[in-house]
């Protein structure tokens, strides 16, 4: 298995000395210092969850929305797919866009239809019994503000999925979630800032609650430290330092196109390369030899293992844009 391969070699650096460099947006440092009660069972949930559900209306701009956090993004995912019991449901993506498979299986879970498209191409959502919107795909591929306005506005039940969404679209000049109507927004608390591997949900009242009240009887709830750590990104999240970040990207993909014999994409966070070589070796070459982490080596199955960087990172900022350029430029081989 790949990630086995690459779970190896990371161990091996780092049990060596060496550092190691996060370019999928994926590795955050989160912090679950709280005091000792705060970390308690049922004792965080009454200290931490007001103060969450504060950062979080002002980090959405939604001062009356509701809030949960639990497990995963995945889980709030299929949470609402589970407590809705949709028979359609609709699944818009960015132009060029991958789906996560987590829409599909809760799907199937509930034995619900899935029409699944791309923006531009989606039928009336007013059809459906679920909507949802990928506000950035698994390449950091971005959906239009025209897109959110619509389906968002549409009077339909409709979910924005913004597990990195929520970072990256804000730096192409979009509102966060709740602006534009959608009854709940989610965001994976560990891509792009420094929380735990946890899922938030904001929104309506009414659907938060039905989505809590779904994760509660499955356990798909989380602990104190996590709660604490959720805290902590929130309060920390440096937007102004993903702009210093992004404003790179345009460069670095110049500076590819210049070197290498190959398909440079610049996408919504950073790059994705296509060329002669095998993508999984190259990955695990330049985590090995340069101690560069990416979903191409370190995804989970049934990930798509297209060499992707992303450079919105403040380790991808610490390896240096232009040490980047030069590695790629001397292990991809293939120069003009």
């Amino acid at each position: 298995m790949v990630r086995e391969r690459a779970l190896e070699v990371l161990r091996g650096r780092i049990e060596a000395g060496k550092p190691v460099y996060d370019f999928t947006g994926l590795a955050s440092r989160p912090d679950p210092s709280a005091e000792p009660d705060e970390l308690r069972t049922y004792l965080c949930e009454a200290l931490l969850g007001p103060r969450i559900e504060e950062e979080a209306r002002r980090h959405f701009e939604a001062p009356d929305a509701s809030v949960f956090v639990a497990s995963r993004t995945t889980a709030l995912i299929f949470a609402v797919t589970l407590a809705f019991g949709p028979e359609r449901v609709l699944h818009v993506l960015p132009r060029g866009g991958r789906p996560h498979p987590s829409i599909e299986e809760a799907c199937s879970l509930v034995g619900a239809e899935l029409v699944e498209v791309e923006e531009g191409e989606h039928p009336d959502p007013r059809d459906f019994d679920l909507v949802f919107v990928t506000g950035c795909d698994v390449s950091w591929r971005v959906v239009s503000e025209d897109t959110l306005e619509e389906i968002g506005g549409s009077g339909a039940v409709t979910v924005l999925d913004d597990a990195s969404g929520d970072r990256v679209r804000r730096l192409h000049g979009q509102d966060p979630g709740p602006a534009y109507g959608f009854d709940l927004t989610v965001t994976s608390c560990d891509k792009l800032m420094d929380g735990p591997r946890a899922g938030l949900a904001i929104g309506d009242r009414s659907v938060v609650s039905e989505v809590r009240g779904v994760c509660e009887s499955m356990g798909w709830t989380v602990d104190g430290p996590t709660l604490a750590a959720v805290l902590n990104a929130l309060r920390s999240f440096d937007e102004e330092a993903l702009r210093r970040r992004y404003e790179a990207v345009p460069e670095v993909a110049g500076a590819l196109r210049d070197v290498l014999d190959a398909e440079v994409e610049e996408t919504g966070a950073g790059v994705v390369l296509r060329g002669s070589w095998d993508d999984v070796e190259v990955a695990l070459k330049l985590l090995k030899d340069h101690g560069m982490m990416t979903i191409t080596a370190l995804g989970y199955g049934g990930v798509e293992r297209e060499l992707r960087f992303n450079l919105l990172t403040s380790d991808a900022e610490r390896f240096g844009y232009d040490r980047f350029v030069s590695v790629l430029s001397e292990e991809l081989g293939d120069v003009r």
